[in-house]
C-alpha cells in the first residue's frame, strides 16, 4: 500500500506554486481568502489538495478495506485498536480559514451545503474552542442523513435531515492524524458531536466485536473502522445488509460502473454472513440483491423513456438564499456528467427548502443508444 493511500499528504507550499504552473492547479478567491487547489493528481500527490491563506489542508487517505474480519484483524493489526462506527454520509475537512471556517470535499471543493449547516449541526461555539484549543485543527467529519446533496442512501444515523459525525483531527501543514487520545479529549470537551465509539478490541475479542457488527447490521449501519492507537495500518469492514443498500442505490447506474462494483459487494456480502454465522441469510439477501439491479434498471429504462432522462431528485435545507445558488453552481460546476436542475424553492419559516433534480447525462445518454438500437461490440 502506497504511502499516498495509507497516510495523510501535506506537501510544502511552494508545491501549489508548481502545480500550477504546470496545469494542474486551479486558484481562486474565497471570502478574500486565496486557495489553491490540485485539480487532477500530480507527482505523487492526489487531487484534492488545498492550500488555504498559505496553509497546507492535508487530504484525507484511502481505509484499507478488509473483506475477513478475524484474519484482517490478525494479519493487520498488532495488539488491541479502537473500533468505531463507519457512518454512510459525505467526507468533509472543516479549518479556520481567514475569519471564517471553511468545509471542503474530498474533492477539495469548499462545500458550500456545509459551511452553511455548520451551525445546525455543531452546537453553538464547538468548532471555535476546537480552533482555540488546537488553531492548526482540521476536523475530519462525515455529514451524513436523507437532507443531503450528495448522496442517495440515508443512514441511520442522520434522522428526517443531516447530522455531523466528527470521527479525526488532523493539522494543518501535517502529515500525520492526531493522537487518538488528544482527538477525544478535543472534540469532547469542544462539544463536537462524534461517529460512536464502539470499544477496543484485540483479535481475541472476536466474538465480542461480531456480536457488534451483528447489531450494527440489524440496525442498518455501515460498518466498522480500526484504528491502531499508534501509526498502524486503519482498515474498515462493512455489514452485509449495507451491500443490499447499495445495489438498490446504484442499480440506475449498471452501465456507467464498472462490473466490480457490483461483484465486489456480492462478496463482501457472502463473506460477511459467514463469519458472523449467518449463512442462513445468503439464500435471502442473494434474492434482494439481484431484485434490486434488476428492478432498479427497470426503473432506469421507464424514466428515460417517458422524460427522456435519467435523474434523481434530492430535497435540502439551507439557511440563506444565497447558499442555494452556491450548491447548485457548485453542483454543475463539479462535474461533465451530471446536472443539477431547480425545481422548487421555497422558505419554511426556518430554513430555503430546495428542491432540484441531477439528471445524469452519461447514462441518459448510453441508455437512449442502447433503446435506440445502436450496436454495441463486446
Amino acid at each position: 500500500m502506497t504511502a499516498r493511500k495509507r497516510h495523510p499528504q501535506a506537501p510544502r507550499s511552494q508545491a501549489f506554486d508548481e502545480a500550477l504552473t504546470d496545469g494542474a492547479a486551479e486558484r481562486f478567491s474565497v471570502g478574500g481568502v486565496e486557495w489553491v487547489r490540485l485539480a487532477e493528481d500530480w507527482h505523487g500527490l492526489p487531487r484534492g489538495l488545498v492550500r488555504v491563506a498559505g496553509r497546507v489542508v492535508p487530504d484525507y487517505p484511502h481505509i484499507a478495506r478488509i473483506f475477513a474480519l478475524g484474519a484482517g484483524m490478525r494479519a493487520n493489526i498488532d495488539g488491541p485498536c479502537h473500533v468505531e462506527e463507519k457512518i454512510d454520509g459525505y467526507n468533509v475537512r472543516i479549518f479556520p480559514a481567514g475569519n471564517r471556517t471553511a468545509a471542503v470535499t474530498r474533492s477539495g471543493r469548499p462545500c458550500p451545503f456545509t459551511m452553511d449547516r455548520l451551525p445546525d449541526l455543531v452546537p453553538d461555539g464547538a468548532l471555535e474552542r476546537v480552533f482555540d484549543h488546537m488553531p492548526d485543527a482540521v476536523v475530519c467529519a462525515e455529514i451524513a442523513g436523507p437532507g443531503n446533496p450528495y448522496m442517495d442512501t440515508a443512514s441511520p444515523r442522520g434522522g428526517d435531515d443531516v447530522r455531523l459525525f466528527a470521527f479525526d483531527l488532523l493539522r494543518l501543514d501535517g502529515g500525520a492524524f492526531a493522537p487518538l487520545p488528544e482527538r477525544d479529549r478535543v472534540l469532547q470537551a469542544a462539544g463536537v458531536p462524534q461517529a460512536p465509539r464502539l470499544g477496543v478490541y484485540g483479535p481475541d475479542d472476536l466474538p465480542a466485536l461480531i456480536d457488534c457488527v451483528r447489531r450494527l447490521d440489524r440496525e442498518g449501519a455501515e460498518g466498522i473502522v480500526l484504528k491502531p492507537a499508534g501509526d498502524g495500518l486503519r482498515v474498515k469492514y462493512v455489514c452485509p445488509g449495507i451491500n443490499v443498500t447499495d445495489a438498490a442505490s446504484e442499480a440506475a447506474m449498471e452501465l456507467e460502473l464498472p462490473g466490480e462494483f457490483y461483484t465486489q459487494r456480492l462478496v463482501r456480502l457472502v463473506m460477511a454472513l459467514r463469519e458472523l454465522g449467518e449463512r442462513d441469510r445468503i439464500a435471502e439477501l442473494g434474492e434482494r440483491f439481484g431484485r434490486e439491479l434488476a428492478v432498479g434498471f427497470d426503473r432506469a429504462l421507464t424514466e428515460v423513456e417517458r422524460s427522456g432522462e435519467l435523474a434523481r431528485r434530492y430535497t435540502v435545507r439551507l439557511r440563506s438564499a444565497e447558499s442555494v445558488d452556491a450548491l447548485l453552481e457548485h453542483l454543475n460546476r463539479g462535474s461533465r456528467t451530471i446536472r443539477a436542475v431547480e425545481e422548487d424553492r421555497h422558505h419554511d419559516g426556518q430554513h430555503w427548502v430546495l428542491t432540484f433534480r441531477k439528471v445524469f447525462r452519461r447514462s441518459t445518454s448510453r441508455l437512449a443508444s442502447l433503446r435506440g438500437g445502436d450496436p454495441v461490440f463486446d
